[in-house]
């Protein structure tokens, strides 16, 4: 499949009706995603579906704030911010068989378990700043962005009128297939019993820097920037299970390829 410059694509469908073709296509091409002129609000779209393509170049409108946002912010987290990471190595084969719409099996599927225990919390802002009464009954998400398999979401509890120092000590388990291409956002929620809930913090990074152990997560502001000195405290665990059939040089050609 070649795609001429000049020819604009839907690279969505693209990605729906022609997955692996689509892949070996950017392993060879670049491809420039941009959201749509007739976005007159300057809202954006899901970049975690052009990225799952292999698609290098995924431009967002900045200017606008929210997860697209949040997901663009923590896949470049890693290798200093500097605004470039490798793909995984089944995303640059021109050869690959890896398809963003196969459910399972096949290269890049690694069945992974992520099992997140969501301690607690440390000096969460109040929200409503006019009331000087206000409490914020927290509330914690946690989302899985990848391949449509892996997405997922999940949440605590609430804890009524603690900010400072909530306790939900609860525990969250993902199944992952395609664990490099996945992204894991914590979002905490000002939980209200008649309206939306209120945006209170949110932390985004990808899977593959998540290390296991007892860990803060330095929350940031809608924005990006700091929420400072608000965390959250949870357990990270991980289990990779076995993939069964491979000889010793294709894990090590797995392995060099996540390298």
């Amino acid at each position: 499949m070649k795609c001429p410059p000049s020819l604009k694509v839907k690279p969505l469908k693209l990605i729906k009706d022609s997955g692996k073709l689509f892949v070996r296509h950017n392993s060879r091409q670049l491809s420039r995603i941009y959201p749509s002129g007739q976005r007159l609000q300057s809202s954006n779209y899901d970049p975690q579906e052009m990225w799952n393509g292999g698609c290098q170049m995924v431009a967002l409108n900045f200017q606008t704030p929210g997860e697209s946002m949040d997901l663009n912010q923590g896949r470049f987290l890693p290798n200093g911010r500097c605004g470039y990471t490798l793909k995984p190595g089944f995303l640059c084969s021109t050869t690959s068989e890896f398809n963003p719409e196969i459910t399972g099996g096949g290269p890049g599927h690694i069945p992974t378990q992520l099992t997140i225990r969501i301690i607690s919390a440390q000096q969460l802002p109040k929200i409503n700043t006019e009331k000087a009464s206000s409490i914020v009954d927290p509330q914690v998400w946690v989302e899985i962005h990848g391949v449509d398999i892996d997405n997922a979401r999940d949440k605590t509890q609430r804890i009524d009128n603690n900010g400072f120092n909530p306790r939900w000590d609860c525990t969250l388990s993902f199944q992952l297939q395609v664990p490099d291409l996945a992204l894991v956002r914590f979002v905490v929620e000002d939980h209200d019993h008649t309206a939306k809930n209120d945006f209170v913090g949110q932390f985004t990074l990808p899977f593959t820097s998540l290390r296991s152990g007892y860990r803060h997560v330095h929350l940031l502001k809608a924005d990006g920037s700091s929420l400072s000195p608000a965390t959250l405290f949870i357990h990270v665990k991980v289990s990779r299970k076995r993939v069964p059939g491979l000889t010793v040089s294709e894990r090590i050609a797995i392995a060099k390829g996540k390298a």
